[in-house]
């Protein structure tokens, strides 16, 4: 068949992560691949959280001495927009059943404390499942693997000390691991077939948003949800999505606003 040409796989990771149930589906399937032949995770600049998640289901894992990874921890809440409504004089009514309807829903004001304390446990749900996984993928303890988790950052030389990453190098050394894990000569050459699809910039996704005022909640949910994703738990490494973001303009007073909130918050 098409997949017995493929010897083995190379996964490239360039991400500070993502949506925990995104990460862990990715985890699960990349697990089957691994399953059936060599699957080596190549780490770029950074493969944090969601994106260690990834990594960690590998058969091996190469990193840059200066890769930031790890990071094995969630991170979930909501944003409270009640601020940024008054400012702009836009009123928000709900009506909703059932005591957690409006648990994401409700974004002009906080967190009930009986809500918090769902997403706490929420939270600590995850992280146990994120770190259990890890600790299983690197055939650690659960004990052993708290101790390098809790959503700590290393590089990807402190990592390998750590027993997190295999190997320091960049992709040709995770090519010559592959080769080896699939018994193919160190003096044959071998083709690379690369398959990726480049995803949104963020001008991209700030340029698909509107001056109107009209449609104001469902615009500020698609954009905060599009750059944050806050409505679920997360496995990332906060501070990177938002990086380039400096140079982007603002040419009108709506996106002023949310340039704005978003940097007070």
């Amino acid at each position: 068949t098409e997949s017995k040409r493929y010897k083995a796989v190379i996964i490239r990771i360039d991400s500070p992560g993502g949506d925990a149930l995104a990460s862990d589906l990715m985890w699960r399937e990349i697990r089957l691949l691994a399953a059936s032949k060599p699957v080596v995770a190549s780490m770029a600049d950074v493969a944090a959280s969601g994106g260690y998640y990834m990594a960690m289901a590998a058969g091996a894992i190469v990193s840059e001495n200066l890769t930031l990874t790890g990071s094995i921890g969630v991170v979930t809440g909501k944003f409270n927009l009640g601020k940024l409504y008054e400012r702009i004089g836009f009123n928000k009514d709900i009506i909703s059943r059932g005591r957690y309807a409006e648990l994401t829903a409700a974004d002009q004001r906080p967190f009930r404390p009986d809500e918090e304390e769902l997403f706490a446990k929420s939270a600590q749900n995850a992280y146990s499942q994120f770190r259990d996984k890890a600790a299983f993928s690197r055939s650690m303890t659960v004990d052993q693997m708290e101790e390098v988790a809790q959503g700590r950052v290393w590089t990807g030389n402190d990592a390998a000390s750590r027993g997190l990453v295999d190997a320091i190098g960049g992709l040709s050394r995770a090519v010559a691991i592959a080769k080896k894990k699939a018994d193919i000569p160190e003096d044959r050459q071998v083709t690379l077939v690369e398959l990726s699809r480049p995803s949104s910039t963020l001008p991209e996704l700030l340029g698909g948003i509107g001056s109107s005022i009209v449609g104001v909640d469902q615009t500020l949910r698609e954009l905060l949800q599009g750059l944050a994703s806050a409505d679920g738990v997360q496995a990332r490494m906060d501070g990177i999505m938002f990086q380039g973001s400096e140079n982007a303009s603002y040419g009108n007073t709506f996106m002023s606003l949310i340039k704005d909130y978003l940097s007070s918050i």
